[in-house]
């Protein structure tokens, strides 16, 4: 791909997460009651099949965000059945790290890592060249890492698609699964508990 069609396709794609955050701005102050927890919960148990399709889409679009995913799997906790949850999520993780890793060059992720965490994307480069599997698991278990930025360095030092895709669902399976099942049952002893 030439420098301008590099360019067209990262300009692009910056004004389409620029008008998704728009969007998602105006409907919040001109309806804000969408936004009301007792409606979203109502929403999502009535409708669990279009719920989970709604939480895969905002889960798959947040890679584009660079938000963490933490947020959105405890504020799943509170709408959905944990063995749904967990494999809808499962399958976030590879769509958002997928897109994520394919449109890395193109959204200019690499240059923001490489210019906000020089030290750390030096440091995870060593590591990955050593032992590319474990590195990318473990980053991807780490609650407070966040994993966006392994799978543009993966794709950026070119390491296998698969390989990429595999570590980070290793690491998110395993601590989503604690977030997940943990705390719904947390969630649901405490419910329990206060007899609610």
């Amino acid at each position: 791909m030439n420098k301008d069609k590099f360019e067209t396709v990262g300009s692009f794609g910056l004004y389409l997460w620029l008008a998704l955050i728009a969007t998602c701005l105006c409907l919040y102050t001109m309806r804000p009651d969408l936004f009301e927890p007792d409606n979203i919960r109502s929403f999502f148990s009535d409708n669990l099949y279009s719920g989970l399709a709604v939480y895969l889409v905002i889960c798959t679009l947040r890679g584009f965000t660079l938000i963490p995913s933490t947020p959105f799997v405890l504020a799943g906790i509170l709408v959905f059945p944990p063995l749904p949850l967990f494999l809808v999520n499962q399958l976030a993780v590879y769509s958002s790290s997928a897109v994520l890793y394919y449109m890395t060059r193109s959204m200019r992720f690499d240059n923001f890592f490489f210019t906000h965490y020089p030290e750390q994307v030096e440091r995870l480069i060593n590591l990955l060249r050593k032992r590319e599997l474990p590195v990318i698991s473990l980053w991807g278990f780490a609650p407070f890492i966040p994993t966006d930025m392994i799978v543009c360095i993966c794709s950026v030092l070119r390491i296998s698609v698969w390989k990429t895709l595999m570590g980070v669902s290793i690491g998110e399976g395993i601590i989503c699964a604690i977030y997940i099942f943990g705390g719904s049952a947390t969630l649901a002893a405490l419910m329990q508990y206060l007899q609610i």
